[in-house]
């Protein structure tokens, strides 16, 4: 039976040297990215809101405007949008109504609505529309190439950077001339996305994806300017991006923007038109990075961070600003992670010697102190520390000593008079 201090550090110490090692494979990884996301969600920021706006596409929203939208629908959108004198407007959605089985009067109409959004994309200072990569019907077939922009300065290992053939969705003609294309696609993965791809590969060349093409056009830079270090980082002018093997960059959904509701920027505009106090404060959009997508609740079917569902929309807001606001959180080094297990195996010395009601306290007490240093560090250098390894210890010791009776103290010598 192990009752002394030392023998109890010992068996935490190889407990959490365990579940180090363990918390870098799944499931135990995932855990841990959760822990990250709620440090994220939950720390206070002195960060003021990116410059990035997303106007959600809500179920109020759609009442009035049912789905799937018409062109004329997101005519309406820029008719708000551009008075506010955004830097970049941005539309996830391809707009391409070819493939859409819209009711006969918008079918008659349809010329006339395209028409009216082709001006209003015009007027617009840069517009960046979504598209999807994809495979061909026919495998044998080598599909045509289109035109898409491409990153010239690549280094690194390319292989695991996910790669199509073709372009499978994109806006008509009209509309993709008068604006620049960003890829919206997504990892096939049944896991909770806490990170988003920031490159693809288009038969071996690699082309920049929706939230990086977004960034792009409102730092004024070209693919040129771009450099990609795969497994490194992305040189995007003075910003430093740090992205893995695959091109994607890690996600802090905690990062502070604005958002609004369709229908709310339709009011406020139409407010400040008649001089009247808006619903919503407008003066954020001015040089920003306005995005409109759906947040309906039949888009959100993507498993976020943090144990949410979201949209695409959702993510590539979070994205941009993450980007915009250089907020890359990141792994603590290794001897930090070692610094919280010795911490964890001094107090474990006690352990033995406590009654089981103070281990509890003791356990209790130790994560509560140790959740609020974790949020300390996340908000002075966005580095979190580990999760599952100091509560997997708690655990472990409290555990062992409820299980184990009373240590029997030493026998008294008998006074001889």
């Amino acid at each position: 039976m192990f009752r002394t201090g030392a023998q109890m550090m010992i068996l935490v110490l190889v407990a959490g040297l365990v579940l180090l090692h363990e918390s870098r494979q799944d499931p135990l990884e995932s855990w841990d990215n959760s822990w990250a996301d709620f440090l994220a969600m939950n720390s206070r920021r002195g960060q003021q809101p990116a410059p990035v706006a997303l106007v959600g596409i809500n179920d109020e929203s759609l009442r009035n405007h049912p789905w799937p939208w018409n062109p004329l629908d997101f005519s309406l959108f820029f008719q708000a949008a551009l008075p506010n004198q955004p830097g970049v407007v941005a539309i996830d959605e391809v707009l391409d109504w070819s493939r859409l089985a819209l009711p006969d009067d918008q079918v008659r109409k349809l010329p006339q609505y395209e028409k009216i959004l082709r001006d209003n994309l015009l007027r617009a200072p840069k517009i960046l529309l979504g598209a999807q990569l994809g495979f061909p019907d026919d495998p044998q077939l080598a599909p045509p190439w289109q035109e898409v922009p491409l990153l010239r300065n690549v280094k690194g290992d390319l292989s695991k950077v996910q790669e199509f053939p073709m372009v499978e969705r994109q806006p008509t003609d009209d509309y993709r001339l008068a604006s620049t294309v960003g890829f919206t696609n997504l990892p096939p993965s049944g896991d909770r996305l806490n990170s988003v791809p920031l490159v693809f590969r288009l038969r071996g060349q690699v082309t920049p994806a929706f939230p990086l093409q977004a960034v792009m056009l409102w730092s004024q830079l070209t693919p040129d300017d771009v450099a990609v270090y795969l497994g490194s980082h992305i040189q995007l002018g003075p910003r430093r991006i740090p992205i893995d093997a695959r091109g994607q960059m890690r996600v802090d959904f905690g990062t502070p923007r604005t958002d609004y509701s369709f229908d709310e920027l339709l009011l406020a505009t139409e407010q400040v038109q008649a001089k009247s106090a808006p619903v919503v404060d407008l003066g954020k959009i001015k040089g920003s990075i306005l995005l409109l997508s759906r947040t309906d609740k039949e888009a959100r079917t993507i498993p976020l961070a943090a144990r949410r569902n979201g949209s695409p929309g959702e993510l590539f807001a979070a994205a941009i600003a993450t980007i915009q606001n250089r907020s890359f959180i990141h792994r603590s080094p290794l001897w930090a992670q070692c610094l919280v297990l010795l911490g964890l195996v001094l107090v474990s010395y006690r352990v033995p010697r406590w009654k089981r009601s103070t281990t509890l306290l003791a356990g209790a007490l130790t994560v509560a102190i140790y959740v609020m240093i974790s949020m300390a560090v996340f908000n002075r250098w966005q580095t979190w520390l580990p999760g599952v390894m100091p509560v997997g210890v708690v655990l472990f010791f409290t555990i062992f000593r409820i299980a184990t009776p009373d240590a029997v103290g030493k026998p008294k010598r008998p006074i001889i008079l």
